[in-house]
Order: structure tokens, then sequence, then C-alpha cells
């Protein structure tokens, strides 16, 4: 009877020594769960986004990186003696009679979608100023070009942006493309940047023009009060296949995304068609990428929208997609990645051509405080919208 007594104590001391050790794991449990909460929302007091410390976060990248420039942010006076975006007509066509009954647009760039955006904007203010009655013709004399905008099916397959945005300008826009005009004068419109010292890269009339212009191919802009209380941005790092590339683009994702827990960060590859400029650009907020064609598409962000671009290594044209960014009032800020300092003046064409090559493994200290930056003027445009 004792030995039964005996053991039924033992089991239920045994019981209770579980019990107390459960209780222990819990309490242990909450306790870290509790400091790790309160140390986290201590950090957010002490270290608000502008005021981040980096070392803790930054992660070694893959290759050899380079600290490279400072950022030089787009204003009026790091552009000088760069010409305006907004140029009236008697510049960006001089000494044309402008009671001409009827005129059509001389086009002669090559089909590469920057260069041919910079002919059509300027195609485009010439088209607004003309009384609504008047017909809105591409004149395209060059056999070489007229070979493939003459045939949509052949331009479409070659150059599928440029195509796209012709096709919009067709249908939405009442354009009429022909290599025969005698009904007019055709006006031939500025060359591209290496050969136009006399206006900008990027050029029309008005402020009002490129907004029209962004309006035919997407949706208007969100409004101001729901982007200032927007809390969670879209931060796209956008690289390219091969010329002037990122040799770290997914430690610059990761990066930015560890820095920045509270945003969306994602990498993306643009594929090349128009549709997908449409889709993608509009979203963004801030947007992280080397100098090339694809910048093109910034043409659709939103106001206040922020971008930087990055140069290799002798290879550095700051006022080109700059101009682009002006005219659609986002945030641009440019960064020479090199061992060298920035050039001063223009690297000529045969420079930029034999170094058209050069990629970048850009210092991701540096970069996710250069997106640190661009957060907080974003904001602090929207603010003063």
């Amino acid at each position: 009877m004792e030995d039964k007594i005996s053991d039924s104590s033992t089991e239920q001391l045994g019981r209770q020594r579980i019990l107390r050790r459960r209780r222990i794991r819990r309490l242990a449990v909450a306790l870290i769960t509790f400091a790790l909460a309160f140390r986290n929302i201590t950090q957010l007091k002490i270290d608000p986004p502008t005021r981040r410390t980096w070392e803790a976060i930054i992660h070694n990248s893959s290759c050899q990186t380079e600290p490279g420039s400072e950022l030089i942010f787009t204003t009026n006076a790091s552009v000088f003696p760069h010409p305006p975006e907004f140029t009236s007509i008697s510049t960006l066509f001089p000494r044309f009679n402008y009671s001409q009954p009827k005129f059509a647009c001389w086009y002669a760039c090559p089909m590469h979608h920057p260069h041919f955006v910079q002919e059509l904007f300027r195609c485009f203010s010439l088209w607004e100023i003309q009384p609504s009655h008047h017909p809105r013709v591409l004149y395209v004399p060059k056999r070489q070009f007229w070979r493939k905008i003459g045939n949509l099916a052949i331009f479409d397959k070659q150059f599928p942006i440029s195509s796209g945005i012709l096709r919009t300008l067709m249908n939405s826009y009442n354009v009429t493309v022909t290599n025969s005009w005698n009904d007019g004068t055709p006006l031939r419109v500025q060359e591209m940047m290496e050969k136009d010292e006399s206006v900008s890269p990027f050029a029309m009339v008005s402020r009002e023009h490129a907004v029209k212009w962004r309006d035919l191919f997407v949706p208007p802009e969100e409004e101001p009060t729901s982007r200032r209380a927007k809390k969670r941005l879209k931060i796209a790092v956008v690289n390219r296949p091969v010329a002037r590339k990122l040799l770290n683009a997914m430690d610059a994702r990761d990066n930015i995304a560890a820095a920045f827990p509270e945003h969306d960060v994602f990498e993306h590859h643009l594929n090349g068609t128009l549709q997908e400029m449409i889709d993608f650009f509009p979203m963004v907020d801030v947007l992280v990428s080397p100098h090339g064609s694809q910048l093109t598409g910034i043409m659709f962000m939103q106001r206040c929208s922020a971008v930087l671009e990055m140069f290799p290594h002798l290879y550095y044209t700051p006022t080109y997609f700059s101009s682009l960014a002006r005219m659609f009032q986002l945030l641009h800020a440019n960064w020479y990645v090199s061992h060298a300092a920035v050039p001063t003046g223009f690297l000529d064409l045969k420079t930029r051509l034999a170094n058209t090559n050069n990629n970048m493994c850009p210092s991701m200290e540096k970069l996710v405080s250069a997106v640190d930056e661009l957060i907080q003027k974003r904001q602090d445009c929207i603010d003063s919208i």
C-alpha cells in the first residue's frame, strides 16, 4: 500500500515539474518577443528613415565595388549651360514661315526608340500649334527609314517600342505617315543630341504638351492627396542584359530591401515592348537604373517620382535623360560609378562608343544611402504639390 502511495506521489511531482518547465519556457519566449519588439520600436524612434545606420545591414557584393562620385541632382544649376527643355517653336524650328497653310514634320532620326522619341516630341509640339483642321503628318523621305516605318509589320518586329509609340499616335492622335507630301511644306526637325547643341535632347514647347503626350499612353496620375498618404513605396532596380549593366544588381535589390523593409523592392528586366513600359513605369516610385534606352520609359512616371541614373567609367552623358526627367517633373540624380573623377564637360561620341560595354559594380552602402535620400526628396516634392 505504501509503495502504491509513493509511486503516485512521484508521478504527481513529475507532472508538476513538467508544468513548471513549460511555464518557464513560455515566459522566456514572451520576454524575448517583448524585448525584440521593444528594441525595434526604440530603433525606429532613434533612427528615422533620414538617419539610418547602414553598416549593420549592408551585405558584401559579388564584385569589386566602386564608390564613384557624389550624387549630382538635376537642377537648373547642375545642368547649366544645358539648354531648356521647353523651347519656343521658333527655336525648335527656326527660319520657317508659319503662315504656310499646311506643313508636315520631316523625320530624320534612327529608329532606336530614345532618338525616335526625341524627334516625335518636337513633331508633337509642331502638330499642337497647327490649326485643329490641319492634318498631322509625319513625312519620312529617307528610303532606309521608310522601308521600316512604311511596313508596320516589319517595324513591329524590329523596333517594337518605336512601333508601339507610332501606332498610338496614329490611332489616338490622328497622325498620318507618308513618304510623299505634295500638299504643303515638310518641316525638318532638329537632329539627335550628338549633332544638336542648340536645344535640349528632349524638347517640347511647354509642359502642357508633355502632359498631353503622357495622357495619350497612360492613365492620369494619382491625386496628390492619396500619394502623400502612401506609406509602402515601390522601389525598382532595372538592369540591362549586356552593355552598361550592374554586375551586382541582385545584391542591390537585396540590400535595398533589407534597408527598407517597409517598402516593396524588386529587380526588373524590361523585355522590350511599349506595353511593358506602360505597365511598369507609372507604378514605380523610386527607380535605380544604369544609363540606357530603357530610361525612355521614365516619361510615363508620375510627378515627383525619383530616378537614379548610373554611368560607367568613361561613359557619361549627364544631360540626356535628365532633360526627359525635367520635362515630366521627376526627381533625377546622376551617379558616375568609376574610380576616376567625374568628367568635366561632355565626353565626345568616339570616347563613349569605345566604352559603351563598360559595366558597373556600385558601392552598396552608397547606393542604399542614395535611395534613402531620393525617398525623402520624393516625399518633399509631393508635399509641395
